[in-house]
C-alpha cells in the first residue's frame, strides 16, 4: 500500500460562489480556499502503513486504502463516495475517521458544497484528538468555508483560533538564529495570518489588517512570499 495521499486542497477556482471576494483575494495573490500545505502534511506525516503501532491501527489504515486508490486516479468522485460510506457505516474510529472527513470536506468544498464541507471539517475535529495537523487542516478548511460563505466575522474567530493554536513563532531573530525560537505546530500559520489580514480589511478594520500583517513581517520575515505580501497590503492601507 503507499505512503502517500493524493493533494487535495480546496481551490477557490472551482467554488460556485463569493466571486467579488475572490477577485479581492487573488488582487492581493491568495486563492480565497487554500489550505495549501496542511493535507500534503497530513499525507507524509500521518497516513501510513509502515511503523503502525498496532494491526488495529494497520487494520484501519486498510480500510481507507480504497478511497485513497480512487485520489491517486484522480476519481474524486468516487473517492468522496467511498470516504463517506465508511465514515457513515461507522468502520473509521479516532484519528483515521478524522483523516476521511478532512479529505471528505475537502472534496465537498472543491465541489462548492460549504454546508456539507464544513459537518465533514467539523467530523474531523471531533475525531481528531491533538494531532495538529488534521486539527489544523479542519480549522483552515471552516475559515475557507465561512470565507465562501461572506460570514467573515466567523472567519475570523476561526483563523483566530488557528493562529492562538498553532502558531508559536515569535519573531526573536537572535532566538532563530540560536534555533530557540519555538516552531510552529503546522506550515499554514503565515498564511492565516495572511487571510485574517485580508479579512479585517474587506471587513473594514485597516488597523487590525496592518496589524496582522505586520505580524507576518516579524514572525514570518524568512518566507519571501508571506512577506511581500504583507508589504504590499501595508502599502495600500
Amino acid at each position: 500500500m503507499a505512503n502517500n495521499m493524493p493533494n487535495n486542497m480546496p481551490n477557490a477556482g472551482t467554488s460556485a460562489s463569493g466571486s467579488d471576494m475572490k477577485e479581492f483575494f487573488i488582487q492581493h495573490g491568495v486563492k480565497v480556499g487554500a489550505i495549501l500545505l496542511v493535507v500534503i502534511l497530513v499525507v507524509i506525516a500521518i497516513i501510513h502503513f509502515q511503523g503502525s503501532k498496532n494491526k488495529a491501527d494497520a487494520a484501519q489504515a486498510e480500510l481507507l486504502g480504497p478511497a485513497l486508490a480512487y485520489e491517486y486516479t484522480g476519481k474524486k468522485d468516487s473517492a468522496l463516495a467511498a470516504y463517506e460510506e465508511l465514515i457513515v457505516s461507522k468502520q473509521l474510529k479516532g484519528e483515521t475517521l478524522a483523516k476521511a472527513a478532512l479529505l471528505a470536506g475537502n472534496i465537498r468544498f472543491q465541489n462548492g458544497e460549504f454546508d456539507n464541507a464544513a459537518i465533514l471539517y467539523q467530523k474531523a475535529l471531533d475525531n481528531a484528538g491533538s494531532l495538529p495537523l488534521i486539527r489544523g487542516g479542519a480549522l483552515h478548511g471552516q475559515a475557507a468555508v465561512a470565507i465562501e460563505k461572506k460570514d467573515y466575522a466567523a472567519a475570523v474567530n476561526l483563523l483566530e483560533k488557528f493562529i492562538a493554536e498553532f502558531g508559536k513563532r515569535t519573531g526573536d531573530l537572535e532566538d532563530r538564529y540560536e534555533k530557540l525560537e519555538p516552531a510552529d505546530q503546522v506550515p499554514t500559520v503565515a498564511d492565516a495570518f495572511w487571510k485574517l489580514a485580508l479579512v479585517y480589511n474587506q471587513m473594514g478594520y485597516p488597523d487590525k489588517a496592518k496589524t496582522a500583517a505586520e505580524k507576518i513581517l516579524k514572525n514570518y520575515g524568512d518566507n519571501q512570499i508571506y512577506s511581500d505580501r504583507a508589504k504590499k497590503l501595508i502599502a495600500t492601507l
